[in-house]
Order: C-alpha cells, then structure tokens, then sequence
C-alpha cells in the first residue's frame, strides 16, 4: 500500500499526485492484458455489501491472510502496520493505542468510529475501542473508510470509521487451535479456539491469556478475554449471538521528562499507579432476505466496571460504571433494473448510554440517547457511472450531575442538551478502463463532546457539536494482483472540540482544516514475493483566530509504511515491515513557538514462519532496530517535555497445533 497525505495544493503536493497517477497507469498499462488474479475486494462500506473499486470512498481492506503472515496481535496493530495509520502509545501500558485516521492529534480516537459487524464498540468516554480482545482468529477482515461518514455511522465518524468484519461459519466446520507464545519483557501467551458445524448450525469458542512485565517499570499488564458465538442460517434467514468478555489489569508507568527518559527510558516516577478494567459485550444480529429485499436487526449490549488510582498525585480510586446499548433494524433493496444497478438501504439506529462514577466529591451521573434515521442508494448506469447518495438525521439528548473534583480543581457541572443534527454525503465513480476507477465525493459529518470533554469547559457548560465539511477525489487501479489507490481530500471543521492550553480546559476551538494526499499500493513482484506500502503527508492548521496558520499539536505531517511478505516455500514464509512517523508539533504548542518537537521514529518489524499440516512455529520482532523514542509529548510554555516512552526492542516466539 502507498499513501500519502497533504493539505495544500503545493508543489510537492501536485508533484507527488502526478507521480501517483503515472506510476498507476504505467502498471495499468504493463498488466492490461494480464487476467485478474484476485477476487474482487467486497466491502460493507455502505451498511450493504458492494464492490470496493467502484466505490466512491477511500478505503482499505486487511484479510485474515494478511494479519496472520505479519505475525500482528491484534486488530489495533493490523490497523497499523497493514494499514499505515498513524497511532500514539496507549498510556494505561496495554494495548489500545491512539489511531489517527486525518489528524486529529490528541482527540483521534473521538474521531473516529470502530465496529463490529457494523455494531459501534466506540466509546463516550476519552477512551480508545477496545480492540484488543477481538481474537484474530474471528476475524475475516478489516474495513477502514477514510472520511466523514456520519451518514452511517453517526456521530464521532469524523475521519471515517474501521469496521471489524467477523467470519461466517462454514457448513460442517470441525476445528480447533491450541497456541502459546513467549516473549521480551517477561511476557507470555496462551489461547485455545474452536469452530463446531452441523448443517444450519455454527458454534466458535475463543479463549485468550496474555500477561507481561512490560518495557518500563511499573508496566506489567494482564489480560483475560474469550468469545463465544452462535451461528445459524437457513433458506433467507440468518442469525447470529456472541458474547465477548474481557477483564484487564494495568500498572501505569506515567511519564517521564525529557532529561529522565535520555538517563533511563525505563523508569517510571508512578510506581504504585494502576487501572482495572472489567467488560462484557452482546452482540446480535437478525436477517431474512426474500428476492431483492432483505431485512435485518443488529443489536448490541455493553457493560463495563472500572476502576483506577493515581497515588503519584495523591488520588483516591475512583470507579466508574457504564452501560451501553443499540437497536438498529434496517431494509436493503438491492435489484438489477436492466442496465440500471439500484442498492438502497433505510434504516433507524438507537443508542443509549448510562454512565455513574465516584470522585472525591460524590458520585457523578451521566446518560445519553441517540435517535437516528439514515438512508443510502448506490445506482449503477449503463455508462459504468455509479452515484451514491445519503441522508442522516439525529437527535441527541446528553444529561449529566457532576460534583466536580477538588483534586484537579473541576468545578460542579449539571446539564440538559438537546441537538438535532444532519449528515449528507454525494459520490460518483467513473470507470475508465477495466480495473481503472476515478471517484470524487463531498460529505457532512459531525460529533458530540463525550463525558470527560464536557467535565472542564470554560463556561462550565455542555460544549457544542463539532461539524465537518469533507471533499475528495480519487483514482484506484486494480489487475492482475496488482492495486494501487491515490486520493486528495480537504475537511474544514467548525466548533471542534480539543483541549485549549491558553484557557486549560476543553472547548469549541477556533476554525480548522486538513488537507491532504493519501496513496496506497501493492504489487505481486512474483508469485510469491509481495511488496505493499503507504505514503502518507498531511497538515492540519487553524485556518481562523489567533493561531491561524500555525499547525495543529500532535499531528505527523509524513507517515509511510513499506512490507514485503515473501512465501520461501510451501511450508515457510517471511514477512518484514517498517514504519515511519515524521516529526511533530508536542502538545500545548498551538501557537507554534516551541524549539522542540516530538521526534521522528522508524520501526522494523518482521515475521519468519514455519507450517505444517497441524503445527506452526513463529518467530517475531518489534523494534528490532531497539529505537529509542517516543511519539508522544507534552510541553508547558515551551519547558522541557514530559514524554511517554515506546517499548523497546521485543521478541516473540509462538508455536501453535491445529486439530
């Protein structure tokens, strides 16, 4: 994959477009005669499955396939290594970091949102999806739109949205898979999965144990997660229950300054801090399609028990709990009107949420509901022209008492906010030439303040939705086993919503834009040797107030990322990958006035394994360069940074049996 994002229309960027668009239409032009020799990528981009090369959006696509050669532990690390999305370390010391799709910097994660089979696992609190305990051995794929997609997905898809993609159980299906892993840092793995299947009927089990001291002092991290799914289908009717459960404990090692993390990158200044976690998710789903029409209703549950203690700062634990759910019945039309193509999908999502947590000065009271009602159409022409079309409409009631905390200065809060918001999004995609697609695309999107924004605001008040306006155009080719994509998009946001160091508290902040050039590609260098990489140069700046011009905080200008998986023989395969994230801006420098900035890392990965018919051995590395770095600051008034150090070099070694 290559990508590669911009924000003005520079020289570099013009430059860089142009030498996109030659390389994909010379690799057009080298394998036009050549028989495509992959199926073609279905995605669910639009709450129905459609072609991808067609599609109006930018998107990618990571396999099973994929995941497995690069040896990645979870779908967080599939975003980004196989994607080339730019992240920060979790700072709990688990495994959730920060994904940033289009430069949102510190507030990525409220950005975007994540899913499950098209079932948000996006979180109303400033906290990442947890991804982490989704077993890999579940998924069958990952979907990540770059982009507003609020039409969809509702508020939050600010920069798009990353849909996990489970796999339907096959008919008669008997296996099972034993694993263990041991690794750097004293950690070590355990998981065991299983897939029963007798005629309509499928039953899958996962169980997970993952356990680490990790890098830094006070960082080991314990994990304990399972799934349990059924499956059934008969004639046009499908259904499906799983329940996924996930208890964490973290120590939390904090940051250190710059100084400290020169003399040892190790060391903590927490050393009695930490956070459990405690989660069980309900996911459902119910269809029944009879010639064109299908009907379906997703459902989901979620609960979670929290708790956490910072003793550095002389805190006392707090625990908090949270329930969440979503009903979501939709109908989807899909029929061939002669040389009209016509896919159209209506539906309504409701989401509800409560929420209670216990501070210093009482216990603190939140919900929210969500009412939402979205339709879609993609309509196909005879002239290889596909439009696509969507509305949204949402209201939103957001209620919360909070006491206020003595112990960081929050003052007492109690609000009441009603929004009514809308999203529309209009796309058209030309083919040119067979696996040669232009697309162009203008949507809305927005998002909400989530719990924790709204509990420091400078007029003690529910702050205001955040609302994008996005435009893109793009060419994708595809042919042979070959792809390549280039995009250029622009967003402009009004009332977005981060953290503002000159008032110290959350608020609408002034006027923003992103601008950028994002290109993705892979070839088939032989039948066995794959190249893929992404290329990505963007820049997010005020565009209004005092600071416009200046660049937003944590946000890379340069991302790219380049792999090569090589299959050596029937048994043997080898898969080695590198990232790079340029330079940047630290946090609390929104006027641009700071010397210093948050370094430049490239990290080197890599994957050798063996197989049989029943057993694999792997051997895996992070960091193999052992890069001492960070990508993650924070500067007061231009004084020396706290910074929170990535793990070093780390090695693992995993042998599994089929049965």
């Amino acid at each position: 994959m290559f990508s590669l994002n911009s924000v003005r229309v520079a020289p570099g960027a013009r430059s860089a477009l142009a030498v996109a668009c030659g390389l994909a239409l010379s690799a057009f032009h080298v394998g036009a005669q050549a028989e495509d020799a992959v199926a073609p990528v279905v995605v669910t981009a639009s709450r129905m499955e459609g072609l991808l090369q067609t599609a109006a959006i930018g998107a990618t696509v990571i396999t099973a396939e994929q995941m497995q050669r690069a040896g990645v532990s979870d779908a967080n690390e599939a975003v980004r290594k196989l994607a080339g999305v730019a992240s920060r370390s979790d700072l709990s010391g688990g495994r959730e970091q920060l994904l940033d799709l289009r430069g949102y910097g510190e507030a990525a994660s409220a950005n975007v949102v994540v899913l499950i089979d098209g079932i948000r696992i996006s979180e109303n609190e400033n906290l990442s999806a947890r991804m982490s305990a989704i077993p890999l051995s579940l998924i069958d794929r990952i979907e990540i739109v770059r982009g507003g997609s609020s039409v969809l997905w509702g508020e939050g898809a600010s920069a798009g949205a990353i849909n996990i993609i489970l796999k339907r159980g096959e008919r008669n299906e008997r296996s099972a898979r034993l694993s263990a892993s041991v690794a750097s840092f004293g950690a070590h793995e355990a998981q065991a999965d299983a897939a029963w299947g007798q005629g309509a009927w499928n039953v899958d089990a996962s169980a997970r144990r993952v356990r680490t001291d990790g890098y830094r002092d006070n960082s080991a991290y314990k994990q304990d997660s399972g799934s349990v799914g059924v499956q059934w289908q008969q004639g046009g009717w499908r259904a499906g229950l799983r329940v996924l459960h996930e208890d964490q404990y973290a120590r939390l090692p904090g940051s250190l300054s710059l100084s400290q993390f020169k003399q040892n990158p190790r060391q903590t200044l927490s050393p009695d801090d930490d956070a459990n976690n405690q989660e069980t998710r309900y996911l459902g789903n119910l269809s029944y399609q009879q010639g064109a029409w299908t009907v379906q209703l997703d459902v989901g549950q979620r609960y979670r028990e929290s708790d956490y203690q910072y003793v550095s700062y002389g805190s006392p634990r707090v625990a908090s709990s949270s329930e969440q759910a979503q009903v979501s019945p939709r109908v989807i039309y899909d029929r061939q009107h002669g040389e009209i193509g016509v896919k159209a999908v209506a539906g309504l999502d409701w989401q509800g949420w409560d929420f209670d947590k216990s501070g210093a000065a009482g216990k603190e009271v939140g919900q929210q509901e969500n009412k939402a009602f979205f339709t879609h159409a993609d309509i196909t022409l005879p002239t290889q022209t596909r439009v696509s079309v969507g509305w949204r409409e949402e209201r939103v009631n957001k209620r919360d008492d909070y006491p206020g905390d003595p112990d960081w200065f929050l003052a007492p809060l109690k609000y009441n906010r009603d929004d009514k918001l809308h999203a529309g999004e209009l796309g058209v995609n030309q083919t040119l030439l067979k696996g040669l697609d232009a697309y162009v695309r203008a949507a809305t999107s927005y998002r909400l303040p989530n719990v924790d924004e709204n509990r420091s605001t400078p007029a003690s008040a529910a702050l205001r939705p955040q609302r994008n306006r996005d435009q893109e155009i793009g060419l994708k080719w595809a042919q042979a086993g070959h792809s390549a994509a280039v995009r250029y998009f622009g967003q402009e946001t009004d009332d977005e919503i981060a953290f503002d160091n000159v008032v110290y508290a959350n608020t609408n902040i002034d006027p923003t834009r992103r601008r950028g050039v994002e290109i993705e590609g892979r070839w088939s260098v032989t039948r066995d040797v794959v190249l893929s990489g992404t290329w990505q140069q963007l820049t997010a700046r005020y565009r209004e107030g005092v600071n416009a011009g200046k660049d937003m905080i944590l946000v890379a200008p340069h991302t790219a990322t380049v792999r090569v998986a090589w299959r050596m023989d029937d048994r043997q395969t080898l898969d080695v990958g590198a990232q790079f994230l340029s330079s940047m801006r630290p946090g609390g420098d929104e006027a641009n006035t700071c010397s210093r900035r948050v370094p430049s890392s490239t990290l080197l990965d890599a994957r050798y394994g063996w197989t049989d018919k029943v057993w694999t051995l792997a051997l895996s590395g992070t960091n193999l360069m052992d890069e001492k770095g960070y990508n993650y600051a924070y500067s007061f008034m231009c004084g020396e940074p706290s910074v929170y150090p990535y793990s070093g070099r780390a090695l693992k070694f995993t042998v599994s049996r089929q049965f």
